[in-house]
């Protein structure tokens, strides 16, 4: 019989990354993984990491040269929908790597630490004690047995399947649910270059909010990706790609050298993490950046609150149990969990307003503000003046006939929603015998917020749906 101290579900980001940290602490650790070393990760090359945030999740940063390392830039400009008055965010130096070969990476960076990792090991099931705590896990062994292991606590870092998550009772306090085909960001990444050589791709970095699309770094002979996201299917993100983007933003002529297509959850994280002896990390538990859908290092705000809390009580003897872990829930919602889910309703009001009302906006800095954006990761502070300079603008947009009242409408909803979830966040229950009852009422705003299903374009639709 196999006893472990962490049994992790899943060996991508999260999963490496939690192995390695709580290896490193001294605790034994077991990572199965249902694919072979060379299929993990692999519907994205590239992906990006703020050096800010290599720092802060004690990351390896691999040398210049290396080939696991692709490239450094900086920070790129929002732009308006037709490609006009970029707005600079705030400075984050960020680094490219090829996603595969940084999770090898990590994954040896573990083993060395003292973890134990299985591939062509897929989860079947969760193991239950007589209480219904959380005690280990059933998964298939290379030779296609089925292997029980025991752990005192399971950590699904699965993904969007939540294989382990999906297995709970329904009378956990963490949600057993599927993450729905409505609640899916569709991402496709074009990989391209220019035809004129004389193109600097860097000068035309930047994201879209109303298409959900961006362009940046690419690196192995690429001059940039172009990505997209939405919500309802690939198709639907293909579509917007070609008859609006393409259409409203000029670009110079390139050529498609390889697409990449692949899903990321984008819809309010979990409430609870945590229950008896389990607990979610990363995609399985929808921690993702509402402003870009970014997975990867965002989880890593929970999965680091989560090792020093564990850990602490491993080394105490103390049982992990929901009571004993629910301040990694409540100083997540403290730390990040309240400033992205009270984002997401205002940016679904945002992206409902039209391509000639952004123009405005962008053109006069009123909401797409270079405050707002430059504020928008860490917290935006608006004093008086502001907020009156946004009133202004907004009623000089209506009697001008730039902006619909309808439009002021849908914003304001999104702004009520946004402090509505924003005062509930703040009054998380500070243990689990008062969770029900906050459940009950958030569950009740999030029901009229909707997904992000809602901001998609009805004639795209029909289109994609004939």
């Amino acid at each position: 019989m196999e006893n472990y101290d962490v049994l992790i579900v899943g060996a991508s980001t999260s999963g490496c990354w939690f192995a390695y940290q709580m290896a490193k602490r001294g605790h034994s650790v077991l990572v199965v993984e249902k694919e072979l070393p060379e299929k993990v990760s692999r519907a994205y090359d590239i992906f990006h990491m703020s050096k800010a945030e290599i720092d802060e999740f004690d990351l390896q940063l691999p040398e210049e040269g290396d080939p696991v390392r692709e490239f450094a830039f900086g920070s790129s400009p929002m732009w308006s929908p037709y490609g006009n008055y970029p707005k600079q965010g705030a400075d984050f130096p960020t680094v490219g790597f090829h996603k595969h070969d940084y999770i090898m990476l990590m994954a040896e960076r573990a083993r060395q630490a003292g973890a134990k990792i299985l591939y062509g090991a897929p989860f079947k099931d969760l193991l239950f004690d007589e209480q219904g705590k959380v005690v280990g896990a059933i998964y298939q062994g290379v030779d296609g047995s089925e292997q029980k292991a025991y752990a005192k606590i399971v950590a699904d870092c699965s993904g969007i399947p939540a294989v382990a998550r999906t297995k709970l009772p329904a009378t956990s306090v963490v949600d057993n649910q599927k993450t729905g085909a409505n609640d899916i960001l569709y991402v496709v990444l074009y990989y391209i270059n220019y035809v004129d050589k004389s193109v600097d791709p860097r000068s035309l970095d930047g994201f879209f909010m109303q298409y959900k699309s961006w362009s940046a770094p690419a690196g192995g002979g690429y001059d940039a990706i172009l990505g997209i996201g939405a919500g309802h299917s690939f198709a639907y993100a293909e579509e917007v790609f070609k008859s609006q983007f393409l259409k409203n933003v000029k670009r110079p002529e390139f050529t498609v050298g390889k697409i990449e297509r692949g899903l990321t959850p984008y819809k309010r994280s979990l409430y609870s993490f945590v229950d008896d002896g389990f607990i979610a990390i990363g995609d399985s538990a929808c921690l993702t950046k509402p402003t870009s859908g970014e997975g990867c290092t965002s989880s890593l705000v929970l999965g680091k609150i989560a090792v020093e809390v564990i850990s602490d009580l491993l080394k105490s003897g103390s049982p992990l149990t929901k009571e004993n872990m629910w301040s990694i829930n409540s100083r997540y919602m403290k730390a990040q969990g309240k400033d992205f889910d009270s984002l997401r309703p205002l940016l679904y009001g945002l992206i409902a307003i039209s391509f000639d009302e952004a123009e405005y906006f962008f053109k006069n800095d009123v909401l797409f503000s270079q405050k707002i954006l430059a504020g928008a990761t860490n917290g935006i502070q608006l004093d008086n003046s502001d907020i009156s300079a946004i009133i202004k603008g907004i009623l000089k947009g209506i009697f001008t006939g730039k902006i619909k009242i309808s439009t002021v409408s849908r914003v304001l909803k999104g702004l009520s929603q946004s402090s509505k979830i924003g005062k509930l966040y703040d009054n998380y229950p500070a243990s689990p015998a008062d969770f029900a009852e906050w459940k009950k009422k958030t569950d009740a705003v999030w029901k009229k917020i909707g997904s992000v299903m809602d901001t998609c374009d009805p004639e795209i639709l029909k289109r994609v749906n004939k």
